[in-house]
């Protein structure tokens, strides 16, 4: 196969498969956003595709015509990527500024290449257009595809990469092409036949974008638009300086060995630019450098606060602990983290939210902890990382234990309602973790106290939303306490009537079927009731005493609870009856969720000063969500009408009023596991 039939199988590969292209994003992925750009960007690059196919079969030889074709195609898919990073940029009016100031020293800097390289070869205007154009408007077009990448929403990068890499490698084999064209004096063979197959190539990554939905908008912080043209074009500067180094040192000492060394040149510039543009760790290092080298300020305070406050409120009141776990994160580029929360009359910090890991459930933290009290007294943030290597800058803190054992913490952040810790916040360390200074400090105590203040609100809203619900239950009782007074009714009534016909058989059968029916009546009405309004009369009671009264109300039902007791005198001071109430709720819980089959154990042991109940069972288990947002919400039931959904609620109400804690582990399909923390009576 000769050299031109193997260039026009490329570029004829490069036309079918972007016409392919071009008709799916007009017709199938119309919905996409850009859709019609991107359509008409691949519908030019298919006909110039086209065009060089007939060109490489000698049917087509008109410079002029190639000139256009090599125009059009590349302002088609810089008016996309334009209008990308337009819509991904809040301030249009500042970006268009810049990118008329910078975009006429870039347009200088093209004509003076284009002007150095006609005085040098002679060659015709169309060649020099062709040449000039495909240097400056893909260094353009490299610089725009990096920015929209950076820019893009977190959540969408996973979309915008593949576009970003089609586009981005298309227009890097060009530039280097014909910058090495310019070196060179004249276009390499080589170049030329490999152009098209490498188009072709790059298509694979933008079907995988168009095919995917993209969503453009500001999730995520925009770099300083100066960044933008400067960086970039000292960058690509320097990369052309480096290659023309290179590419001088090779033909003067390569000798024979010249044309190959040339090419593992250029492949080792291609690896190494896309190294550079892939390579998160990279990018990352790169940031920081430009934010302590090139700024007078770490933050541009307005966006950051404007995407916070976007962030914040942008999800809906049952997701706000994980919200706000994001908006702080996305500040200092941590990748995930959790929150935590002193609840209602509560001594611990409870996990609440998390975002970008699971919620660390079975971590809680006490109100005397050490990090707690350091907190409440310094207000300031925590640098897990510069602890390790420095103790000395936080005398007299200590870590929690499973804290101080993850290396992945990076930051704790202190939640303050004016001198009040409401809780704190718990940040994953990014892929290259900075020094804090000032600014951080600042920044991140500000945001903390902002979101502490909307944590809160969110939880006053639902005590509002739970006091709205008891007032309900108030009405509800008054309904029922006018059953009942209809059953009291009827028993008066066969009183009164019993003088008269207590001898009658038929009155008496009626009599005995009435009551019955009363008694019944009463009792599903009485079981409904709830007595957490009685006077609670709390006393040392046997836990053992205790389980096995608990055990035996539920011992009808199947799987019948295992009690194991773990150690001697276990005593606690609790109401017995209310406490018997609720181990009696939880085992008949832990029945309705495990199998007939299944197994069911109520353990009492001791650790140090507190006595634990645990009750726990194989049975379906619960999802951390279930646990978070339903379980102890009051009246709100899986099991239907039967069920006011208050039990789990009550059992945790009345645990905190003693002084101890309430947890819960479990697992979708292991099974599921209360444990009841009570301080051991004196």
């Amino acid at each position: 196969m000769e050299i031109n039939e193997l260039a026009a199988l490329g570029y004829a590969a490069a036309t079918a498969l972007f016409t392919v292209l071009a008709a799916l994003m007009a017709t199938v992925w119309k919905d996409r956003p850009k859709a019609r750009l991107v359509s008409l960007a691949c519908g030019a690059t298919a006909i110039w595709a086209a065009l060089h196919t007939f060109g490489s079969l000698e049917y087509l030889d008109d410079p002029l015509i190639m000139l256009v074709i090599e125009w059009v195609r590349n302002l088609s898919w810089l008016t996309a990527l334009a209008s990308i990073v337009r819509d991904l940029a809040p301030d249009s009016h500042r970006l268009e500024e810049i990118a008329i100031r910078f975009g006429s020293l870039f347009l200088v800097a093209s004509l003076l290449l284009v002007a150095y390289y006609w005085l040098t070869t002679g060659q015709t205007f169309a060649n020099v257009g062709t040449v000039g154009g495909g240097i400056a408007l893909s260094a353009l077009g490299i610089i725009l595809a990096e920015q929209v990448y950076r820019n893009a929403p977190f959540d969408a990068r996973s979309s915008l990469k593949y576009f970003c890499l089609g586009i981005g490698g298309i227009f890097v084999f060009d530039f280097i092409a014909f910058s090495w064209t310019v070196i060179s004096g004249e276009m390499a063979v080589d170049h030329w036949v490999a152009r098209g197959y490498v188009a072709a190539l790059f298509v694979v990554p933008l079907a995988l974008a168009a095919k995917r939905s993209i969503r453009l908008t500001l999730d995520a912080r925009v770099p300083r638009q100066i960044i933008f043209y400067s960086v970039g074009g000292v960058a690509a500067g320097i990369f052309v300086v480096l290659l023309l180094l290179g590419d001088y040192y090779v033909r003067t000492y390569a000798g024979t060995w010249g044309d190959a060394a040339r090419i593992v040149l250029l492949a080792a510039a291609m690896i190494g630019l896309g190294g550079v543009l892939i390579s998160a760790t990279i990018r990352a290092r790169f940031r920081v450098f430009l934010a302590k080298s090139f700024f007078q300020y770490k933050y541009d305070y307005r966006k950051e606060w404007l995407r916070f406050i976007g962030t914040l409120t942008g999800s809906d009141r049952e997701n706000v602990a994980d919200t706000a776990v994001r908006a702080v994160a996305q500040i200092v580029s941590s990748p995930g983290g959790a929150v935590w929360v002193q609840e209602g009359k509560g001594k611990n910090y409870l996990p609440v939210g998390a975002w970008g890991m699971e919620l660390p459930s079975g971590h809680a933290v006490a109100d005397d902890a050490s990090l707690v009290k350091f907190l409440r007294q310094s207000q300031w943030i925590v640098d897990v990382i510069e602890m390790h290597d420095d103790p000395s800058r936080y005398e007299g803190l200590t870590l929690e234990p499973w804290i101080d054992a993850d290396r992945s913490w990076w930051l704790v952040v202190p939640l303050l309602l004016g001198q009040r810790l409401l809780g704190f916040m718990l940040l994953q360390k990014p892929r290259v973790a900075p020094s804090l200074n000032f600014e951080d400090h600042d920044l991140l105590r500000t945001v903390g106290r902002h979101a502490a203040t909307h944590i809160e609100q969110a939880e006053s809203d639902k005590r509002l939303a739970e006091t709205s619900q008891f007032g309900a239950y108030n009405r509800l009782t008054a309904f029922l306490m006018h059953d009942l007074n209809n059953l009291i009714a009827q028993q008066s009534l066969v009183v009164k009537n019993a003088e008269k016909h207590r001898h009658n058989p038929e009155f008496v059968d009626d009599a005995i079927g009435t009551i019955a029916n009363s008694v019944t009546r009463m009792r599903r009405l009485m079981e409904q009731l709830s007595s957490s309004s009685a006077q609670s009369k709390t006393s040392v009671v046997d836990v053992a005493d205790i389980l096995d009264r608990a055990a035996r109300r539920a011992e009808l039902r199947l799987p019948k609870p295992r009690i194991r007791l773990e150690g001697e005198d276990l005593k606690v001071r609790a109401d017995p009856e209310r406490l018997i109430t609720i181990t009696e709720h939880l085992i008949r819980n832990a029945q309705d969720a495990t199998d007939d089959e299944g197994q069911i154990e109520v353990v009492a042991s001791t650790d140090d000063d507190e006595l634990i109940i645990s009750v726990s069972d194989t049975g379906c288990g619960m999802t951390p969500e279930f646990i978070r947002e339903r379980l102890f919400r009051p009246f709100d039931s899986t099991k239907g009408s039967e069920s006011m959904g208050i039990g789990a609620y009550q059992a945790r109400d009345y645990v905190r009023q003693l002084g101890g804690l309430f947890e819960v582990t479990s697992k979708v399909g292991e099974g599921t596991r209360f444990d009841i923390r009570l301080p051991v009576a004196s």
